[in-house]
């Protein structure tokens, strides 16, 4: 142990039912009966979570108004058929798949809804589906 202080604590061998005493230095062979109140904190310490645990929930963007959701819908359509419509040369497809899924996205409401990517969109996917990717409301 990584200098403790002496103390009572539970028994390292794995038993719940009991408590082992640590001298500071040592486990030494004494052992005592656990408390009832005791016993419920031993096994919660015994089998905690671990410290890495999942990430903590991210609430889904705000709701987008029946225009902005008409808009994104209208904008990922485009996408989608410039994506399809530019498949037979293949390298553009490195960025556009991404780009119409992460589209599908805002529409759903799972990713925001930027600037940036508006610009993007209009530059290397399709030039009227950013343009109304831009004219929608901004989530950040």
């Amino acid at each position: 142990m990584t200098e403790q202080q002496a103390g009572w604590y539970p028994d390292p061998s794995g038993d719940v039912s009991k408590l082992r005493y640590w001298n500071g230095v040592q486990w030494t062979n004494d052992f005592a009966p656990v408390q009832p109140s005791q016993s419920q904190a031993c096994q919660g310490a015994a089998y905690a979570a671990p410290a890495y645990g999942q990430p903590p929930y991210q609430q889904p963007y705000s709701y987008a108004g029946s225009t902005d959701q008409t808009l994104r819908l209208v904008a990922f359509i485009l996408c989608l058929v410039s994506t399809v419509s530019v498949g037979w040369t293949i390298i553009p497809l490195a960025w556009m798949i991404p780009m119409t899924v992460h589209c599908w996205g805002l529409y759903k409401g799972t990713k925001a809804n930027t600037t940036g990517f508006g610009v993007c969109t209009l530059i290397f996917v399709n030039l009227v589906g950013g343009i109304l990717l831009l004219v929608s409301r901004k989530d950040r």
